[in-house]
């Protein structure tokens, strides 16, 4: 008969991968999600793009992201910003002429209620 005693222990299998990411991700599953280099950060704020530097604990300028805008796509964000102004002049006139109205619908109210 063999010997076994109760107070032994079962080996548990191995990880697959230690990941000490808050996501509790595996390492394949973090690199596929977040790229390559998941432990760097960088923004991209217009066109310029800023790293953030771990060693140094500071940001540090990528330079510029993205193509340069023509004259021609200026002009036509130009033209498009003309447009969206006049739409929101409109608007607010809208917006005044409902409250005037609103006021006077409601100072009638009152007189006829106080009447």
């Amino acid at each position: 008969m063999p010997f076994s005693s109760s107070f032994s222990f079962r080996k548990s299998k191995p990880r697959k991968s230690v990941s000490r990411s808050p996501l509790k991700l595996p390492a394949e599953e973090l690199a596929r999600e977040l790229g390559p280099r998941y432990q760097s950060i960088d923004v991209r704020i217009g066109n310029q793009k800023f790293i953030y530097d771990i060693s140094q604990a500071g940001w540090t300028s990528g330079g510029t992201v993205g193509t340069p805008v023509t004259s021609r796509g200026i002009s036509r964000l130009e033209k498009n910003k003309k447009e969206l102004e006049e739409d929101n002049n409109v608007l607010r006139t809208k917006i005044d002429t409902l409250l005037q109205m609103l006021a006077e619908i409601t100072a009638e109210y009152d007189v006829r209620r106080g009447a």
